[in-house]
């Protein structure tokens, strides 16, 4: 049996001017994972990692934790996460100007529980294929990306492997929710649950794969560290 460990990065710089990049918080987040997995003793044979520069920081915090074990790192765009921006901005001009001034558009970014609405909104839109923009990867071309990867990376490491991917959200609840059998519309959902620094595993071998572990924190499992737990 192999194992994959699905990793969504720390907290990212959410209201800032550069949300692609851990923040203070994110990194102390992502130092105890790193902690955890080099005390847990189990060979990391290689990590995965998107190209966004949240996901690769937190490849390297978690790469320099096992020293001079320290595992490759492999970046995979495969793994980005799909680009909110542009499904935001395309879910707007489909909305009469009454809609956008309901919904607080575009001055979001100021009230995270409006934000995170809008965001659902629009999700859904892209999920089900009720917009579209010639910048926009499609629901379906970034579902088949992800798994796409991911069976390559299965068929590719060979058996008895211990893996870490550096993902984000929605790639990490697209990936249960196809591992499942569950809806597209399950996989957007579960994006909305993942924790920043959380871990979902994954064992597989030859003939199947299997959900072991959804957005586990066992790393931050302790009272005093409690407040560390976010979801953006």
């Amino acid at each position: 049996m192999s194992t994959i460990y699905l990793v969504r990065h720390g907290q990212a710089s959410f209201g800032t001017d550069n949300y692609d990049r851990l923040s203070a918080t994110g990194r102390e987040q992502i130092r105890h994972l790193a902690a955890y997995f080099a005390e847990l003793g189990e060979r990391i044979d290689r990590i995965y990692s998107g190209s966004l520069s949240r996901q690769t920081e937190t490849a390297q915090i978690i790469a320099a934790a096992f020293g001079d074990s320290a595992p490759p790192i492999a970046i995979e765009h495969a793994f980005d996460e799909y680009d909110s921006d542009v499904i935001l901005h395309t879910f707007a001009k489909s909305l009469t100007p009454e809609q956008l001034a309901e919904a607080g558009w575009p001055e979001l970014r100021a009230d995270r529980r409006k934000f995170q609405f809008f965001l659902e909104r629009a999700a859904r839109a892209w999920v089900e294929a009720q917009i579209e923009a010639e910048e926009m990867t499609s629901w379906r071309g970034f579902h088949g990306r992800i798994t796409g990867a991911m069976e390559s990376i299965m068929r590719n490491e060979g058996r008895s492997k211990t893996l870490i991917v550096s993902t984000s959200g929605g790639v990490i609840g697209t990936l249960v929710a196809h591992l499942m059998g569950l809806s597209n519309h399950v996989g957007i959902e579960l994006n909305w649950a993942v924790h920043n620094a959380s871990i979902t595993r994954l064992i597989y071998n030859a003939d199947k794969v299997s959900l072991s572990m959804f957005n586990g924190l066992p790393h931050l499992d302790r009272a005093e560290l409690r407040s560390l737990i976010t979801y953006r």
